[in-house]
């Protein structure tokens, strides 16, 4: 699991706060003669102002490098990524497959979407498990994998779980492995477009 270092949110926060008052104060007080009516006017501008940068930062600016990883603790993924799939189906190794991979990322939720030549998988939920300690980054998530029709004779519609390791905060290669409700596991390998 990814751990937000609340206490430089917290900082942040309070810091961009106190900053915007007191710009405020000094560009509409005379401070030979301070209108308190007005000082506590600033406060709800404050807030109003800080709310609007948060949701900001909550949209755009959480993928500039410059948030990474005192603030933003996880690597943006968005994009497109293709690669190939490889997998123990029917007890046998199976030639390549090629997949495409698409990742719509915000700050708060991952959706990790792959397309084959039989069938497309959509995450459920997803999360990074992000650990220097364990010398871990990897991106984690549950999917539902539907096969188009004319195949499901042989390839039902399943579910299952993929872990992709990745290094750093400018990730180009996304590899792993994949196990699925059917019994089945894998290797996926992927790279940035």
């Amino acid at each position: 699991m990814v751990t937000y270092n609340i206490k430089y949110f917290a900082y942040a926060i309070i810091g961009l706060a106190l900053a915007t008052f007191i710009v405020l104060f000094v560009a509409t007080q005379d401070i030979s003669n301070i209108d308190f009516k007005k000082v506590l006017s600033l406060i709800s501008t404050t807030i109003t102002i800080n709310t609007i940068i948060c949701g900001i930062f909550i949209k755009w600016l959480w993928k500039w490098r410059i948030f990474y990883p005192w603030l933003v603790p996880f690597p943006n993924l968005s994009g497109e990524w293709s690669g190939t799939i490889l997998s123990n189906w029917k007890e046998k190794q199976l030639d390549p497959i090629e997949t495409e991979v698409s990742i719509n990322q915000t700050f708060f939720h991952i959706q990790v979407k792959i397309k084959t030549g039989e069938s497309k998988s959509n995450s459920i939920g997803a999360t990074f498990d992000i650990d220097k300690e364990r010398g871990i980054s990897q991106l984690i998530y549950s999917y539902m994998n539907t096969p188009k029709s004319g195949v499901r004779h042989r390839s039902e519609i399943h579910y299952g779980t993929t872990t992709l390791s990745f290094e750093g905060f400018n990730v180009v290669n996304l590899e792993g492995e994949y196990w699925t409700s059917r019994e089945t596991t894998g290797e996926i390998h992927v790279k940035r477009k």
